[in-house]
């Protein structure tokens, strides 16, 4: 068995060897056996430090050494996972049981050590209640800022948010992954101006990564533009969605007084006043000749286009300017994705007589990484995330052509803190993933490497369990 003092220098040798760019210098074939030398160390950490995890994987009979066969056994379900407090609280507002929800965060958290984070320490300055989430997170990481844990959230519209934690190696771990496939697939560049139809101030995972990760491209401050001004904290967030509320006198002013004004100022004036904001900055880039990334909802995107139509306006923008998304839709639109690219195309072209090109971006909660769509429309998994699809009996699919259940390893951009191994809630069909490969199925953009393919990604959950970043 691998003693702790063990998986800690391997941890560590690791991270200090392994740069995540590098492993687009590694041909295909070859990737898979390097990962999996990191899926060992970092499993072997994990299991050693992670009571969670290792009660997971001991009842499923997995020790701290593992070989390939036992990769599928590491799993647990993004779904479910970071949404377990809510079974061991019996509510899910942990703002109503702050210390039992900061012992679960814990059980949770792989540490170098445990003595100064003791329940009986730090969890009892915790308050016995919290008006809000947001409240109960604030004082979390004010509480632990030593270890430098900063906690994210799904977009929760449900009212089940997941909730997870990443310390600031997971942060850089998860910026530097985000900000090299800006700038493989949408051509980031310290010339461009970004602006997201998003609030600056929230815990929503991938609207936070986009932000950092643009920033560490280098593109300076004043060129970046957030137009929607207020705040988006998780109770805002699922009071709004309107699918769970607090019981009682609370839960009574949600429904019959929060939720109507909220959606009526989403409505009237938060998304016109957000999308009139980034118009103006899309013409001011025309007139300054300045590329631009404009990254928003499909929603806030078709708002884009239709109030440059009703200004009989076509912006002519520099080639290499971007429109971006993700998250798919939370809430009923009556226009699909196809007719609002069509719509964009007519109002948003480049200089040289060309649409914008629009591009989404898959992601989650859970994972420190994102796949962004080429210009052949598919899906690009990074070459340091060991990916495959399960069949029903949650056993890898072998061929370099499949259609299964998502699966992922992140042993080097998930960082320490949580083992980022998980079997996904989304179903795709997967090329060259890492179990097998075939030069001949590469994308015809020219990547290689694994990508899921086009139009193939379905939720298959309910779709009120997703975490993404529509809903903002």
């Amino acid at each position: 068995m691998i003693g702790k003092e063990v998986a800690e220098r391997q941890m560590v040798g690791l991270s200090a060897q392994m740069r995540l760019a590098d492993f687009w210098q590694i041909p295909p074939p070859s990737r898979p056996e390097i990962l999996f030398q990191a899926i060992q160390a970092s499993h072997a950490w994990h299991f050693t430090h992670n009571p969670a995890y290792h009660d997971a994987l001991s009842a499923r009979r997995v020790g701290a050494e593992i070989s390939p066969q036992d990769l599928p056994r590491l799993l647990r379900p993004t779904s479910q996972t970071f949404k377990s407090y809510i079974d061991i609280l019996g509510t899910p507002f942990p703002q109503d049981q702050p210390r039992r929800f900061m012992a679960w965060l814990i059980d949770h958290l792989s540490l170098q050590t445990t003595g100064d984070l003791a329940p009986g320490e730090r969890i009892g300055q915790l308050k016995e209640r919290y008006p809000s989430l947001e409240a109960l997170l604030r004082d979390i990481e004010c509480l632990y800022t030593d270890l430098g844990i900063e906690i994210i959230t799904s977009s929760g519209t449900s009212g089940r948010s997941t909730i997870l934690a990443r310390d600031q190696q997971a942060i850089e771990r998860t910026v530097e992954s985000f900000y090299l496939s800006f700038q493989r697939y949408f051509g980031m560049q310290l010339d461009h101006r970004a602006i997201f139809i998003m609030p600056r101030q929230t815990r929503i995972a991938m609207a936070r990564m986009v932000g950092f990760s643009l920033r560490q491209v280098g593109i300076p401050p004043e060129n970046t533009f957030f137009t929607i001004p207020f705040p988006a904290y998780p109770d805002q967030v699922r009071v709004r969605s309107g699918r769970a509320y607090r019981s009682g006198w609370q839960g009574w002013i949600e429904r019959r007084a929060l939720n109507p004004f909220m959606n009526w100022m989403n409505e009237h004036i938060v998304s016109p006043q957000a999308v009139r904001r980034a118009v103006n900055l899309l013409l001011q880039a025309e007139a300054d000749g300045v590329k631009i990334l404009l990254f928003a909802s499909w929603v806030h995107l078709h708002g884009v286009a239709l109030a440059l139509r009703s200004q009989k306006k076509v912006l002519q923008l520099p080639p290499g300017s971007l429109l971006g998304t993700g998250g798919g839709f939370k809430e009923f639109y009556p226009y699909a994705p196809d007719q609002i690219r069509h719509d964009l195309a007519q109002s948003v072209r480049t200089t040289d007589g060309q649409p914008v090109p629009v591009r989404d971006v898959y992601g989650m909660a859970e994972a420190n990484w994102a796949a962004m769509q080429c210009r052949a429309g598919n899906y690009h998994i990074p070459p340091w995330v060991y990916v495959a699809v399960l069949d029903a009996d949650d056993r890898f699919q072998t061929t370099p052509d499949a259609t299964g259940i998502l699966a992922f390893f992140d042993p080097l951009g998930g960082g320490d803190l949580i083992p980022a191994f998980y079997k996904t809630a989304d179903q795709a069909r997967l090329i060259n993933g890492s179990t097998a490969y075939d030069p001949a199925l590469d994308c015809p953009c020219g990547e290689s490497g694994a990508y899921l393919a086009q139009a193939s990604i379905q939720r298959v959950d309910l779709l009120d369990e997703a975490g993404c970043a529509a809903q903002i």
